[in-house]
């Protein structure tokens, strides 16, 4: 039976109307099916994939110079996007620019250029690797349209001063220097936390999960003074370029106790651009490089010969009328005739004839022990990567010539640091001193859990022999010596030269030298070696010439910083005390804090001065003496690199104005000037400080 149109119209009516009204029952039982059959199932599907274990990174450990400055601090970056697509942009960008720009000091209009630049990018980036205030970084992270991206990188905060020590960081590994030789100690442990991430894909945590904090890595307290590190480094670059040399390299010690008081080389380089430093730039000389010394050495072949009983000082040496002798089946010449001379005069002279004539008296198994007892053939252990290995032939290897060569520093390798510790035997009475550069090891609390400990090698000889062998090596910086121009008026200082021929891979070239000086002061009671090398220098080929001067000049700067040895010059020569302020370290500080701590050294300040802005740049050198009542201008400027500042030192109630300046809480044990703080100096801005006073 055929249907009318009109009931075949109400037939698919009724066919459709079925259908929608069991939608909803559909519908009602895949949410009945979704929320309770299958609910608890997908619930924990959403929980693990929502969830997870996220690295809670350890701050690493600050390297500070002996004095507290802090050479290699952490800082932390971020980079700033937005996306426009996200509800609230259009009501929210304005303001966010103006305070972006407030921030950064980029202009706002910049910002909208790029972002009009960007098309229809949901993922627009407005600022990589700035620095920000945790107030600023807070507010910015309220906004459901900015997104941030933090990573901490390594700051050196002196640029090259030390970089050769101090080393610098790869990735997150150190590479070079310190940074590297402790890193596993730097770095820390990371920690972990359990975070869910929201619909934006941001990470919160949840409350109650279980966390690890992360242990924060140590931190390194230097035996190395910045102020008389950048002076060594500033004269021997300028020796380095007045002599035409390669190359140069320098190490000053403390003889009592073997602590490195400073390390330098040039060429040097940037350690916030180490990455691009060449490899010559990195390299330090001090300790990477054997070298074969010359007339340095002469002092191993006069120790032997004194503790041996074959020579005394004041015995006549015939080392001939020509300048020129036949020694082992070998022409040896010195720089002038000089006929019958003292060994004395041997050493203030440098004669070759008359140490190879000494030298030839003495046991060879005797001289190979005192080469050894001095500390060569074996390594310092300073604490510093890539330290190399002295060699020396053992007696069987000699040839004829050996003996003879060796007493004028040929056929033997050492390294600077070697030369400059057999110097400090020298200078201390024959204790070969085990050096170091570390002086403690703080844990991230800042507390002492390592300190270094003096320590001695052994005894290398006699101190009598030491106290017979001071006048020759004081009468090398003399008038009639080789290093003259190493001479300070009213301080007693006893040294050596050195001049030799660099080997070319085939011999030895006949244009390229090595010119040493290394010396010590002040003689009536040593306290400092210091040794300077200069590689194939042009302007001279004698270390009296172009090592000795770079010696005098950086002992003159310091002297200011050293009244204990200042003490030895004569009165006319002395700064006096109570006239003199030795000026304090302002870089970091608010222009209020730096201007009472001027006043307070008996100094001169600038005017206006608040907790708004900081101290970056300051007219004297800090570490440098200045007359009372100079003044000291100070540069200052806003700035929005916030991390824990360094308020050991300050008076409690400028650390309190200073922290609660940058919306930090203080709490305060004790009262008077903060000797402890918690966290570190260079640490992320923390929520709440300790400050331990007394």
């Amino acid at each position: 039976m055929t249907m009318e149109p009109k009931e075949q119209i109400f037939a698919r009516m009724y066919v459709v109307i079925t259908l929608v009204s069991l939608l909803p029952i559909l519908v009602a039982f895949q949410v009945l099916n979704i929320s309770v059959l299958q609910g608890t199932e997908l619930r924990e599907q959403v929980e693990v994939q929502s969830t997870s274990a996220q690295p809670i990174p350890a701050s690493r450990g600050v390297i500070y110079d002996v004095n507290g400055r802090a050479l290699a601090v952490n800082v932390e970056q971020y980079d700033i996007y937005i996306d426009p697509s996200i509800s609230g942009y259009e009501e929210g960008i304005d303001p966010f620019l103006k305070q972006l720009s407030s921030a950064t000091g980029k202009s706002v209009n910049a910002f909208k250029i790029r972002i009009r630049s960007s098309g229809n990018s949901r993922y627009i980036n407005l600022v990589k690797n700035a620095l920000f205030s945790k107030k600023n970084i807070d507010h910015f992270d309220e906004l459901p349209f900015v997104i941030i991206e933090k990573e901490s990188r390594r700051s050196y905060t002196y640029g090259q001063a030390a970089a050769h020590v101090v080393g610098f960081m790869g990735t997150d590994v150190g590479l070079t220097g310190l940074e590297l030789q402790f890193n596993e100690a730097l770095s820390g442990t990371p920690g972990r936390k359990i975070v869910r991430k929201d619909a934006r894909g941001r990470a919160k945590p949840i409350p109650g999960s279980p966390r690890v904090d992360p242990v924060h890595g140590n931190s390194l307290v230097l035996t190395i003074d910045l102020h008389r590190q950048a002076i060594l480094e500033e004269e021997l670059e300028k020796g380095v370029i007045w002599a035409g040399a390669t190359w140069g390299s320098a190490i000053a010690m403390d003889v009592n106790t073997g602590a490195i008081l400073a390390m330098a080389n040039y060429p040097s380089f940037d350690l916030n651009r180490g990455q691009y430093a060449t490899d010559p730039q990195r390299r330090n000389h001090a300790i990477t490089d054997l070298i074969e010394p010359g007339s340095t050495m002469k002092m191993l072949p006069a120790l032997t010969a004194l503790e041996s009983g074959v020579v005394s000082m004041n015995e006549i040496i015939d080392t001939g009328d020509t300048g020129t002798m036949m020694i082992d089946g070998r022409p040896l010449t010195d720089t002038h005739a000089y006929g019958k001379i003292s060994f004395t005069q041997v050493i203030q002279k440098s004669s070759n004839i008359g140490t190879a004539l000494v030298a030839q008296r003495t046991d060879k198994g005797e001289f190979y022990k005192q080469a050894r007892n001095l500390g060569f053939n074996q390594p310092t252990y300073i604490e510093l990567p890539g330290e190399a290995s002295t060699k020396i032939k053992t007696i069987d290897e000699w040839s004829r010539s050996d003996h003879s060569a060796m007493s004028r520093g040929y056929g033997i390798s050492v390294s600077p640091l070697q030369i400059t510790l057999a110097y400090a035997a020298l200078a201390n009475g024959g204790l070969l001193m085990k050096p170091y550069i570390v002086k403690e090891v703080l844990d991230s609390e800042g507390r002492t859990i390592w300190e270094a400990q003096v320590d001695s090698v052994r005894r290398s000889f006699k101190k009598e022999t030491a106290q017979t062998l001071f006048p020759a090596f004081e009468s090398v910086i003399s008038i009639d010596g080789t290093a003259e121009q190493a001479a300070i008026p009213g301080l007693r200082i006893a040294g050596k030269t050195g001049t030799a021929k660099t080997s070319n891979g085939r011999g030895y070239s006949n244009r390229d030298y090595r010119a040493t000086f290394v010396g010590f002061y002040p003689v009536e009671k040593p306290q400092v070696v210091m040794l300077v090398l200069m590689d194939a220098p042009r302007k001279s080929i004698y270390g009296g010439i172009v090592a000795a001067p770079v010696f005098k000049k950086t002992t003159e700067r310091w002297l200011a910083s050293m009244p204990e040895v200042a003490a030895y010059v004569k009165p006319d020569t002395v700064l006096i005390e109570q006239d003199w302020a030795k000026v304090p370290l302002f870089s970091g500080q608010p222009s209020a804090v730096a201007q009472r701590t001027l006043q307070a050294s008996g100094l001169e300040g600038n005017s206006n001065a608040s907790f708004d802005d900081t101290v970056f740049q300051q007219a004297v050198l800090p570490g440098a003496k200045a007359l009372l009542g100079t003044p000291v201008k100070l540069i200052s400027r806003m700035d929005s690199v916030r991390v824990m500042p360094n308020v050991t030192g300050l008076s409690t109630r400028d650390a309190v104005s200073w922290l609660r300046k940058l919306e930090v809480d203080v709490e305060i044990e004790g009262h008077g000037m903060v000797r402890s703080q918690w966290p570190p100096p260079g640490s992320e801005l923390p929520e709440m400080a300790t400050l331990k006073s007394k």
